[in-house]
């Protein structure tokens, strides 16, 4: 089969012009050259546009992991007229983490902490993110007032008001 392409491309060439039987002969080096340039721009483009995608994606898993969790402790508010506390969150059926295991999770380790006066008046989830973020989230909350807030890689302060956190 292979022999028999051959032939019929070399008859073809033997009827053409010389630059109509170089263009049926291949490409160039230097046109290879250009495609591989043309690529390699295109890929220095859409890469770091792939990879804020999936960050993006990854936080609102774990912004919808809290908020399921959140609805849980509100559950459990309307059940015992107070928040599940930390060491009651684990037996009572509060989240731990965004997705449907902790080892395909965005957000892993949730944790419900008292804020304000005690934890029978409100609640504050948080959540870490399994993966680095290339916006330096590494925790992402929530309360039960409806706070919202992040924390940033290198920083243990919460910061809110951050639209890459909580948009």
């Amino acid at each position: 089969m292979e022999t028999m392409m051959h032939t019929f491309f070399r008859r073809m060439a033997s009827k053409r012009s010389a630059p109509q039987r170089r263009a049926l002969l291949g490409f160039t080096l230097i046109e290879l050259m250009i495609t591989v340039a043309i690529v390699g721009i295109l890929a220095s483009i859409a890469y770091p546009a792939y990879t804020n995608q999936i960050a993006k994606g990854r936080r609102a898993e774990c912004r919808a992991g809290l908020y399921q969790a959140m609805q849980q402790q509100e559950r459990y508010y309307t059940q015992f007229n107070a928040y599940a506390p930390v060491a009651a969150a684990s037996s009572a059926s509060i989240r731990k983490f965004s997705g449907d295991t902790a080892e395909r999770s965005a957000c892993i380790n949730f944790e419900s902490t008292a804020c304000g006066a005690g934890i029978a008046d409100c609640v504050k989830i948080e959540g870490q993110m399994a993966k680095t973020d290339p916006a330096g989230i590494t925790h992402l909350s929530l309360d039960s007032s409806g706070g919202k807030a992040c924390k940033l890689s290198g920083s243990s302060v919460s910061v809110t008001g951050n639209k890459d956190c909580w948009p």
